[in-house]
């Protein structure tokens, strides 16, 4: 590797400690939705709304997590403290197989995960100079790859752990990650003193605003997941928040930070767009890979989303090195232009599934799983175009010291396009599977396939259209 291109010290610790989060992670996005249907018997809509409020969630709790760290306890203890709530939830969802075990678990899964995932992220920005851009978003591409290796892990094997060893060791496994996940982190910490340097000396009184901080977040979090009404309005009244926050850091600032900061507003309205479509793998397009088409003999359903996971492993690299092919060349992929290539391997996801159902229903059969296969590869290729890029551009255009607010409100609009994603399923709902044919069902699902591929078409347009000036507003920062 390039002299040039080499990682600092502490980013093999610190991706592994994200690695083992994201195990347990998706471990519940992977099964989730199946335990709802046929463990706790919902149906298709009420699970995907538990499931869509479950997601927001845990990246809005992201927003207040990064607040936390900012301004009372900083990220090391902010992720000490996130692991704690992280295996409790895990654990808890394990030996209480019912609604309630859930809604408490979940909850405190969501809080853990907000006090966690961006303040990991942040402190990875830490360890690069503040003008090193290149290397710091090779980083984080690199980082997304690695920690990639536990969503490979818990969304292949959540599948098999529920189908062979029961619901509750699958949920037990994830609390096992983040015990691997917490000594990782702490012998790091030590051996290349990773430590955050806003917050080198702590009193009481941080401590105590951030336990008032955390146990608000909970509280929300366990009314929101019981009640579709209250989560309806809190997600509108963050959003709000969220946007009047943006809003006044870009009415405060002038020049080269106003400039960043109004194209950091932009690209974080279009991700919310495209994380609406992508969480369609552990919605919709998961339980018609379930009704509708034919999946080879002692394959868990649950864990055909691996393939997603697999393809950001195996391709990382090569978009990694894609994007410094054309930067050694004067031609550097902007940020806008990938994410609107992000938004065209999600349409051509969709765009493929839907022909996929279109050829089964003329001719009688069920789904191929090749249109469900290469449509996940679609989607990881996408991924790695935009998400690496979301996340690396925190730190390029928002001011220090609002780093890890606007990092949790990068993984806000995750959360946001999750909600969305649950509300844009219910075109998929088949209220009574037992009574209703493959072919109805397969009808079904194609038109609302089709639909979310006009969606993401259309957003990839927009943001084309858009690219030129968001461009213009950083190259001018």
């Amino acid at each position: 590797m390039n002299a040039d291109h080499k990682q600092p010290q502490g980013f093999l610790v610190i991706f592994l400690t994200e690695m083992w989060e994201r195990y347990g992670f998706y471990i519940i996005q992977t099964v989730l939705v199946f335990y709802l249907l046929n463990r706790l018997h919902q149906n298709d809509q009420s699970s995907y709304v538990i499931v869509g409020s479950f997601t927001a969630l845990a990246y809005i709790n992201s927003f207040f997590g990064g607040i936390i760290a900012d301004r009372f306890i900083g990220s090391v203890a902010s992720i000490f403290l996130g692991s704690i709530f992280l295996f409790i939830g895990y654990t808890g969802i394990g030996i209480l197989p019912n609604l309630q075990g859930l809604t408490m678990g979940l909850s405190l899964v969501s809080v853990g995960t907000g006090l966690l995932k961006p303040n990991i992220s942040s402190l990875l920005g830490t360890l690069y100079s503040h003008h090193d851009n290149e290397r710091k978003e090779a980083g984080f591409t690199l980082y997304y790859t690695g920690i990639y290796m536990g969503a490979l892990g818990g969304s292949l094997l959540g599948g098999y752990l529920s189908s062979f060893l029961g619901w509750g060791i699958t949920f037990i496994s994830s609390a096992i990650g983040i015990i691997l996940g917490t000594v990782i982190f702490s012998y790091g910490k030590l051996k290349y003193k990773i430590i955050d340097r806003r917050k080198t000396r702590l009193r009481f009184r941080d401590y105590a605003y951030a336990l008032i901080g955390v146990i608000t977040m909970l509280t929300v979090s366990i009314f929101v997941l019981q009640s579709e009404f209250l989560a309806t309005l809190y997600f509108i009244f963050i959003a709000i928040l969220c946007f009047g926050f943006i809003l006044f850091t870009i009415i405060t600032h002038h020049g080269v930070e106003r400039n960043k900061l109004l194209a950091f507003l932009f690209l974080i309205l279009l991700a919310v767009c495209y994380w609406a479509i992508f969480f369609q793998q552990f919605f919709s397009i998961g339980l018609c890979t379930e009704r509708v088409c034919q999946v080879p003999n002692g394959v868990p359903i649950s864990s055909i989303p691996a393939i997603e996971s697999l393809g950001v492993i195996l391709f990382g690299p090569v978009i990694n090195m894609v994007w410094f092919y054309f930067k050694d060349r004067g031609l550097s992929v902007s940020i806008p232009n990938r994410y609107s290539l992000g938004f065209l391997f999600n349409s051509l996801c969709f765009l493929f599934i839907s022909a996929g159902l279109w050829y089964a229903m003329v001719h009688g059969r069920h789904l191929n799983i090749i249109f469900i296969i290469l449509p996940y590869i679609f989607v990881a290729i996408g991924e790695l175009c935009l998400s690496p890029t979301s996340l690396s551009m925190v730190s390029i255009l928002v001011p220090p010291r609002y780093v890890s607010a606007m990092m949790g409100i990068s993984l806000l609009s995750i959360g946001f396009g999750g909600k969305l994603a649950g509300l844009l399923a219910n075109q998929a709902d088949i209220s009574d599977v037992h009574h209703t044919t493959i072919h109805s069902m397969q009808l079904i699902y194609f038109h609302s396939f089709l639909s979310y591929f006009i969606i993401s078409i259309a957003t990839c347009i927009i943001s084309i259209l858009l690219g030129w000036y968001i461009g213009k507003l950083i190259r001018n920062g």
